[in-house]
């Protein structure tokens, strides 16, 4: 009796079984063998403590360090002016002068009357010296010589006013009348400055002046508000400038802050006051400190519109990735600010592919 028909599956069970080479998988069944995980290469960073550079660049103007308005003490005659605008001048020099002449008609009658007073007020010590006049007397002598003396006092500083003379070594920035007019007391006649060094104002908004750290002393502040000068017009050179004053109350029409910084003149530019500039300055080390803040470059951060942004932090040990949600701040280039209390200092966040990671993932390091 011829035996029965094996079918194809008896046929694989049976030589499975009997060939010593081949695997028993199984009669009738293919065995699905699940994937390796994927491992995705992606770039790490380690994050930094250090704050994004916050860099300020606003317009100024070019002023004097010290500039002085004159005028005369008295009114009078303007006889000549011994300047022109553009002379360089020496503390105490005579800029211009008044006719004295009723000037000094008046200090030498002063002078006679106190001459006057000296010698009865001398007569009157005498006599009540000697009991032969009465202490009422001498009172009267000695008020009359102190006014006496008042009155040349007077005369003699007029005198002296009828010369204008500079209170600072300088230059003559302008001159503002011409000689034989009558000039009023106060009134201005012309304007000296010292332009060994110059000075540029500057307006702080007050969106930036509030992010100033007031803990922070001036002197300490000088030191750390990095800032140069640039020039509106001609040359492209900067200038290293300081801090000189800083004003703690606001413009009430601006709603700004005003700055003062010196600076030195340049030896191969022609730089006067009056003259526009802007500055630029690294606000870095005077910004309060507001939670953990971190620079990363922008595209490594994720999230849709209608989610908070997010980091992909990276486990050193495991290697796989977790969602930390961060704040953004500012945007300089290509880096962001960001802030989270979630990341410190050495975290490692993923900065390439992070549109393809998802929660839990492995991650390695990409090698070039």
């Amino acid at each position: 009796m011829f035996p029965k028909r094996l079918t194809l599956p008896s046929l694989c069970c049976l030589i499975a079984v009997s060939s010593p080479g081949w695997l028993l998988t199984g009669c009738g069944k293919k065995e699905e063998v699940a994937p390796p995980p994927t491992i995705r290469p992606v770039k790490f960073m380690e994050l930094g403590g250090s704050q994004m550079q916050r860099t300020i660049e606003l317009p100024g103007q070019i002023q004097a360090i010290s500039e002085a308005s004159m005028g005369f003490e008295v009114p009078g005659l303007l006889q000549e002016v011994l300047v022109n605008e553009g002379d360089d001048v020496k503390k105490g020099q005579i800029l211009a002068r008044l006719d004295k002449r009723d000037f000094q008609a008046a200090k030498d009658s002063a002078e006679a009357q106190l001459r006057a007073a000296q010698s009865e007020a001398e007569r009157a010590q005498a006599l009540y010296d000697r009991q032969a006049t009465s202490k009422q007397r001498l009172d009267v002598a000695l008020a009359q010589l102190q006014v006496a003396d008042s009155a040349f006092e007077r005369a003699e500083k007029a005198l002296q006013d009828t010369e204008l003379r500079s209170p600072l070594d300088g230059a003559v920035a302008r001159v503002l009348v011409d000689d034989f007019v009558n000039v009023q007391a106060k009134q201005e006649i012309m304007i000296v400055h010292d332009i060994s060094r110059l000075k540029v104002i500057i307006d702080v908004p007050e969106t930036l002046a509030v992010l100033v750290d007031p803990t922070i002393p001036p002197d300490v502040q000088n030191k750390r508000f990095k800032s140069t000068v640039f020039l509106t017009t001609g040359s492209d050179e900067g200038f290293p400038a300081e801090v000189l004053e800083a004003a703690t109350t606001a413009n009430p029409t601006t709603r700004t802050f005003a700055v003062t910084l010196a600076f030195d003149p340049p030896k191969n530019l022609n730089v006067l006051p009056g003259m526009t500039a802007r500055l630029q300055a690294d606000a870095t080390a005077l910004v309060l400190p507001q939670g953990t803040r971190f620079e990363v470059p922008s595209h490594a951060v994720a999230g849709q519109a209608d989610a908070k942004p997010f980091l992909w932090e990276i486990d050193p040990e495991s290697k796989t990735v977790s969602k930390v949600h961060v704040t953004v701040g500012r945007v300089s280039g290509d880096q962001m600010e960001i802030e989270a209390d979630a990341l410190t200092e050495g975290d490692l966040v993923a900065v390439s592919g992070i549109i393809h990671l998802r929660e839990g993932m492995q991650v390695r390091k990409f090698e070039l």
